[in-house]
């Protein structure tokens, strides 16, 4: 026996159809979203990345008071690159049960004391925390290029513990 179409049923032309034209819009959108997360920098020739920094603490873990070396890695950048020659460097560090928005800011802003033509980029900046309270801290690197832009690390997270 033939069951009754009701009154909500497409033909099956018609849901193909609507199923082609959402797989469709699908992909278009995974597309455009995927091309947006990799837009170039402004005049950055094409084929090159977009400058990243890896960021490494030693020790990640330890017992109070401890003190941590923390090594942002630059990435992705020419040493020739007058933008970031003697780049403003602005580490950020929260401290347990801290808010971003209040972390402690140590800003660097060295200067070139050099000709035009003898540009060199440093790739790799170090900074020492003295870290006195047990808890989760978390630091974080800032590079300023000349012309405002800026790089960013991601956190990275020292954990400190109470010895007993």
């Amino acid at each position: 026996m033939a069951s009754r179409p009701t009154g909500n049923s497409l033909p099956a032309g018609r849901w193909f159809a609507l199923l082609a034209g959402l797989v469709l819009i699908a992909a278009l959108t995974a597309d455009a979203a995927a091309r947006s997360g990799k837009e170039k920098e402004p005049n950055r020739p094409a084929g090159e990345e977009k400058p990243k920094i890896l960021l490494k603490s030693d020790p990640a873990v330890g017992f109070t008071p401890l003190t941590v070396t923390v090594t942002g890695l630059l990435s992705d950048v020419r040493r020739d690159d007058p933008n970031y020659c003697h780049a403003a460097v602005t580490w950020l560090l929260v401290w347990p049960g801290q808010r971003e928005e209040d972390a402690q800011k140590v800003r660097e802003d060295p200067a070139c004391l050099h000709a035009e033509d003898e540009v060199s980029v440093d790739l790799a900046f170090t900074k020492e925390f003295d870290l006195v309270r047990p808890g989760a801290y978390l630091v974080r690197l800032e590079v300023e290029g000349k012309n405002g832009t800026r790089i960013r690390s991601i956190f990275t997270r020292i954990q400190v513990l109470r010895v007993q």
